[in-house]
């Protein structure tokens, strides 16, 4: 994805964010878990992810302020660290498929993503993606990658 530098810091295993550890997204670094990648150009992005795995769901909620313009469209991708490739399923934006993203440039997301790809998730092949008015697909103003469990 041209645009976009992956950053490593602290990373947590996808069974251990499954557990509901927050994960903290900003475009320089993560204090403590995640890898994301944001913009270079973008630089003032920041926001909060939290997942819990209940069974075969996953719940999520996804909170971010100082982003350039609003969110259009989420989603849970498949493909490995710094690869985006095929949606595993819509969290906004995607009319018939999900709700309408929250407005405003400083606002949550939270749901429920049924009967998730357990698999992928702890094997570190998804990827969560925000697309925004002014980074429309296929590009997008930030992404998070879940590192594969221990």
């Amino acid at each position: 994805m041209k645009g976009y530098t992956p950053k490593n810091v602290n990373q947590v295993s996808a069974d251990q964010a499954l557990n509901g550890i927050p994960m903290v997204m900003t475009p320089n670094q993560l204090p403590h878990q995640f890898s994301t990648m944001v913009r270079d150009d973008v630089g003032k992005t920041r926001g909060v992810a939290i997942l819990r795995q209940k069974g075969n769901d996953i719940e999520y909620t996804f909170a971010y302020w100082d982003i350039t313009s609003p969110v259009t469209q989420a989603h849970f991708h498949y493909g490995p660290h710094n690869q985006v490739a095929v949606r595993a399923f819509s969290i906004c934006g995607v009319k018939g498929d999900s709700p309408d993203c929250p407005p405003g440039t400083k606002n949550s997301i939270s749901g429920v993503w049924k009967n998730a790809d357990i698999a992928a998730v702890k094997s570190g092949d998804i990827v969560i993606a925000f697309h925004t008015q002014k980074y429309a697909p296929p590009i997008g103003e930030f992404a998070v990658y879940v590192p594969a469990a221990k």
